[in-house]
């Protein structure tokens, strides 16, 4: 009875003791972008001092040669990463006090794609990834084949160039094969303007003349008022004389 109690109790325990494993959605990314893994404890607990290790499932890689990044009791790396993934993967440390696991790949490698497993020893959880990994010339593809919305490609106007520059050479060639038609037209046209120049001249100096003959003639009447004015007093005097 006791061993099978005791039994019983072992059973259970193994069996609240297991691991927790989570699945999580394929994450997609970019070659040369960013990869992150990220999963949330629930309740958020703080993770600063927690154990967690992250491994490459797939491919021939031994468990000791699995490892992309550790962490233990602060210290990054105490398992040494593989070589592929050394200097590319980067913990979010302001995301384990929030109680989250936030672990960046970057840049992603087309070799990324496959399957990773994270471990988090205190809370006894283990969470799987799965990356897949697209090339950028298949997203510009892709991007160009399924975006309605773009705008279509603007083609220049070749005909709103070339009638310009034709235009331009028959005036050019009409210039030269012409010219002894157009010179005398020209110089008929630039004769014209010289002589409407030339008496809008006349006309203004001969509007200043008069003004100026205006000017005198108005002056000389002004003297010979004032001469006049001056002789009168005098004419009246001998008059008085004379009565006298």
């Amino acid at each position: 009875m006791k061993v099978a109690l005791i039994t019983l109790l072992i059973v259970l325990s193994s069996v609240i003791a297991a691991e927790k494993h989570e699945a999580t959605q394929p994450i997609e990314a970019q070659e040369g972008g960013k990869a992150p893994l990220q999963y949330r404890t629930n309740p958020p607990t703080n993770l600063e001092n927690d154990t967690l290790t992250c491994k490459r499932l797939d491919g021939n890689f031994s468990d000791l040669n699995s490892y992309i990044y550790s962490r233990r009791l602060g210290q990054e790396h105490p398992q040494p990463p593989m070589e592929q993934y050394r200097n590319r993967t980067r913990l979010v440390l302001e995301d384990l006090r929030k109680g989250i696991v936030t672990l960046e790949i970057f840049p992603v490698h087309s070799s990324d794609s496959g399957r990773y497993k994270c471990f988090i020893r205190k809370q006894n959880i283990t969470f799987n990834f799965t990356i897949v990994v697209t090339s950028k010339k298949k997203t510009a593809s892709a991007g160009i084949k399924t975006n309605p919305d773009a705008e279509p490609t603007k083609h220049p106007n070749v005909w709103g160039i070339v009638i310009p520059i034709v235009l331009g050479l028959g005036l050019v060639l009409v210039v030269i094969f012409r010219w002894n038609v157009i010179k005398p037209w020209l110089s008929n046209i630039v004769r014209r303007r010289r002589d409407k120049e030339e008496s809008s001249e006349k006309e203004t100096l001969k509007t200043q003349e008069a003004e100026r003959d205006e000017q005198a003639l108005q002056w000389s009447s002004q003297k010979r008022g004032a001469g006049g004015r001056q002789r009168i007093p005098s004419v009246g005097t001998g008059g008085g004389s004379d009565d006298r």
